[in-house]
């Protein structure tokens, strides 16, 4: 028979390893609230746009590794390949002295960093949310194991080259839909590109101060705006907004989120709208004359209409509006798609772990 003090502490360390192995609402949101407090401790609005557009492709690059038709799917398991060339700048938010990775070791390591991840994720999608209202709690689900490797992940991770790469990898490979793979693509709206990581240089809203709001206008952006094609016959192909005589910092779109309305396999380099003038002088026709390059429609019969639809829905109804719910309901769909791929076994979160 165990002594009464083995057996207590016996009993100590299974309720340890039970609490360990479960994550509950006070978790989740003690989370979502740290996440706030690190936020609140960055002064330049750059850099807290760089903060939180981080979070959330830190977790993207997790589970856009994901193929369902490969023995070695992968998914949110917690491994980046860190030195691969298409996740440049995620070590500038995970890293030994980064001051997320931080809080993980001091407070969180009982949890997956794959769980970890998504749900700081989350806590930047309803801390930026219009009134603070998307809370993505009661579809998050948790049990990821982290992997100790995945050769080749980086490879499977998209680059904003067009919509072949989309269909590639959201929709063949992880088995999303268009109307998916266009809500994902809208949390654009936060976060910028960095020319010293992805080669693309700009924010794709229009200001610092929108691009720190998790919202619509990403789609309001792509359809209203004039985009003309930037660094043709570069690995950083992109688009580029007319404005440069109004904006204080460039604004872009990748290839990947013009082709969600024009098909620029067809045509590129091209220019979206080619009857806007500014100041006189077409907008197409900035740096370079690109106003007899209009960028085509797709025919109503090609498949990419359906991306082409989901666009024209997340708006909300005629602009202006305020109207985020075919936004964030599309967006909630597709983010539970993508971060539960390749797992059988998750669970929701408990009202308490005892």
């Amino acid at each position: 028979m165990k002594p009464i003090s083995l057996v207590v502490l016996s009993s100590v360390a299974l309720l340890s390893k039970v609490c360990h192995a479960c994550v509950d609402k006070a978790t989740y949101y003690a989370i979502d609230s740290d996440i706030e407090k690190l936020a609140s401790s960055i002064k330049s609005q750059d850099a807290l746009v760089h903060f939180y557009g981080g979070i959330v492709r830190l977790a993207a690059h997790d589970f856009m590794d994901h193929d369902r038709n490969s023995g070695a799917p992968y998914g949110s398991d917690g491994c980046i390949e860190w030195n691969h060339e298409v996740n440049k700048g995620l070590q500038t938010i995970w890293c030994d002295s980064c001051p997320l990775t931080k809080l993980y070791k001091k407070s969180y390591s009982y949890i997956s960093k794959a769980d970890f991840w998504i749900i700081s994720a989350n806590a930047v999608i309803r801390q930026l949310s219009k009134n603070q209202s998307f809370d993505l709690a009661n579809t998050f689900l948790w049990g990821r194991e982290d992997a100790a490797s995945c050769q080749g992940a980086g490879d499977r991770i998209p680059t904003g080259t067009g919509c072949r790469e989309i269909e590639d990898t959201l929709l063949d490979a992880m088995g999303l839909q268009w109307r998916d793979a266009v809500a994902l693509l809208g949390a654009h709206t936060i976060g910028k590109g960095h020319k010293a990581f992805s080669g693309h240089d700009g924010y794709w809203m229009p200001t610092v101060a929108d691009s720190l709001v998790f919202d619509k206008k990403y789609y309001e952006e792509l359809i209203l705006r004039t985009w003309r094609s930037r660094n043709a016959g570069t690995k950083e192909e992109d688009f580029i907004a007319s404005t440069e005589e109004t904006h204080e910092h460039p604004q872009m779109m990748l290839k990947a989120d013009v082709c969600l309305l024009y098909n620029t396999e067809r045509k590129y380099p091209c220019c979206s709208k080619t009857n806007r003038f500014l100041h006189g002088e077409n907008q197409c026709d900035w740096e370079e004359v690109q106003s007899n390059k209009k960028c085509p429609s797709y025919s109503k019969n090609d498949s990419r209409m359906e991306a082409v639809r989901a666009v024209l829905e997340y708006l909300g109804g005629s602009s202006p509006n305020d109207n985020q719910g075919p936004f964030y309901k599309a967006y909630a769909s597709a983010w539970f798609k993508a971060t539960t791929n390749g797992h059988d076994n998750l669970k929701s979160l408990r009202r308490m772990c005892w």
